[in-house]
């Protein structure tokens, strides 16, 4: 007999974010959920007022008793916020046990790679955080007798964020030419996201129905976009602009020891050493598609999402890169 029940009532927590923006306005989309976004009563952020599905809470300070209030009632909980402060997410994650209402917790995994790794883990700490998020929930749904459950997406690099503003090492409007950082041969495929495709993976599991809801609990799901090389999607920034991109070529091993060492000097440098690593990470560690936990049929998405197109997309999202293609189109 399955323990799940449909959801109702979504909490998201980080709606102001890149992903949080774009799980917003997916989770509208549904209309048969009621959108609640939490955040502190200190922050700025604003949204649209006028949706019938969508409800502002406010708390003036991240207490446990004050976020269990506010879950009261609630029925899944989304983490959208950045994992710098382990002990937020894990304060939230106990309200949410503590509401005694909330049956589903997504915590904020939507990993480059598997926070299980532990050459992740040994290279960038954020990994360890995220299974110390894990582990809690693990504890939390056993505690509560199965009444709360949790889903935790390992998605790859958010390719359409990363693509234009260097994360991925794609530099498509470097002067005087347009280049590409590549480790390795440049050959070897990971599993990639748009932003998109992930907040239509966090739409499905909230959405589902009892049964659907009992295949996801208590599961790390993998998905992707496309699983691609970067020698592949420097190809496309090629014939979409027209332009031939410099490609800079660097052992894998020796970057990942350099960056490392960075890193772990601290001070300046050591946060852009840190995404380089887990860039690389991406890079080594990331093909879903053998992994039993690959879950695009599970979550009913589309397998491959045209790679042209969304380049194509993220460039037009900047003015710069709407001149870049106008450019390379011969318009």
């Amino acid at each position: 007999m399955s323990l799940e029940t449909p959801i109702k009532n979504v909490t998201l927590v980080g709606a102001s974010g890149n992903l949080g923006r774009v799980l917003l306005s997916h989770l509208l989309q549904t209309n048969n959920l009621h959108i609640t976004i939490l955040q502190r009563a200190s922050s700025q952020s604003t949204y649209p007022s006028h949706h019938p599905n969508l409800t502002l809470t406010t708390v003036p300070s991240w207490s446990l008793p004050q976020l269990t209030e506010a879950l009261r009632g609630q029925h899944a909980v989304i983490a959208a916020f950045p994992l710098r402060d382990l002990q937020a997410h894990l304060t939230l994650a106990e309200a949410a046990y503590a509401s005694g209402t909330v049956t589903r917790f997504i915590p904020a995994d939507y990993g480059s790679v598997d926070a299980r790794s532990p050459r992740a883990q040994h290279l960038v700490p954020l990994f360890g955080k995220k299974v110390q998020v894990r582990e809690l929930l693990e504890k939390l749904s056993e505690r509560s007798q199965g009444r709360l459950s949790w889903t935790s997406l390992v998605n790859g690099h958010f390719f359409d964020w990363g693509l234009t503003n260097g994360f991925l090492h794609f530099y498509p409007f470097a002067q005087p030419v347009p280049r590409a950082h590549i480790l390795g041969s440049g050959n070897e495929k990971s599993s990639q996201a748009t932003l998109g495709q992930v907040a239509q993976a966090v739409v499905s599991i909230v959405a589902g129905d009892a049964g659907h809801l009992e295949k996801t609990r208590n599961k790390v799901l993998m998905v992707q976009s496309f699983l691609v090389s970067q020698n592949e999607v420097v190809d496309v920034l090629e014939k979409v602009t027209g332009k031939r991109f410099a490609r800079e070529f660097v052992d894998t091993e020796e970057f990942i020891r350099a960056r490392k060492k960075v890193a772990d000097a601290g001070g300046e440098g050591a946060a852009e050493a840190i995404e380089d690593l887990v860039f690389a990470l991406g890079v080594v560690e990331g093909d879903w598609t053998k992994k039993e936990e690959y879950a695009m049929g599970l979550l009913g998405l589309e397998e491959e999402e045209d790679l042209e197109a969304v380049v194509r997309k993220a460039l037009e999202a900047s003015e710069e890169g709407k001149k870049l293609l106008a450019a390379g189109s011969g318009t």
